[in-house]
């Protein structure tokens, strides 16, 4: 009867570990989506943000994503809301997103390791760009 009940355990253990890993693996990625139009105009879901403040919203939105899961965004996706953007508009964009990026790594570096990032050891840094990709990520168009 016991080896009966510990093998039922032991069982139930393996199923749930193993569903649990598979839910995991399997979620859905989190994208953050950057829609600029040609005045300049950001909108990220239902926000609506004005250039200037982009780098902190981007910095709170990956940061507070990992507060509240211990997981990050997965990328951040720029798009054009019709192709009447000018070239200089997407620059400004894309410098207060990069902006953004480095900001929520400082803040998780510090959360983390109480350390900025730059003081991090080599093996940390690994680390934080396998575990948070989106935190170095180079293109997002």
């Amino acid at each position: 009867m016991l080896r009966l009940l510990l093998f039922n355990t032991s069982l139930l253990f393996c199923l749930f570990y193993t569903n649990s890993y598979t839910y995991a693996s399997n979620s859905k990625e989190k994208i953050i989506q950057v829609m600029v139009d040609e005045t300049g105009t950001v909108s990220v879901g239902r926000d609506t943000i004005f250039i200037d403040d982009l780098a902190r919203y981007i910095q709170e939105r990956l940061f507070k994503s990992y507060l509240g899961t211990g997981r990050m965004y997965s990328k951040i996706l720029l798009a054009k809301a019709n192709n009447k953007v000018p070239d200089i508009v997407l620059d400004v964009v894309l410098k207060e997103i990069k902006e953004g990026q480095q900001r929520a790594l400082t803040e998780l570096s510090l959360q983390k390791y109480e350390n900025k990032y730059e003081s991090l050891s080599d093996k940390k840094k690994a680390k934080l760009k396998k575990v948070f990709p989106v935190l170095f990520q180079k293109k997002f168009m």
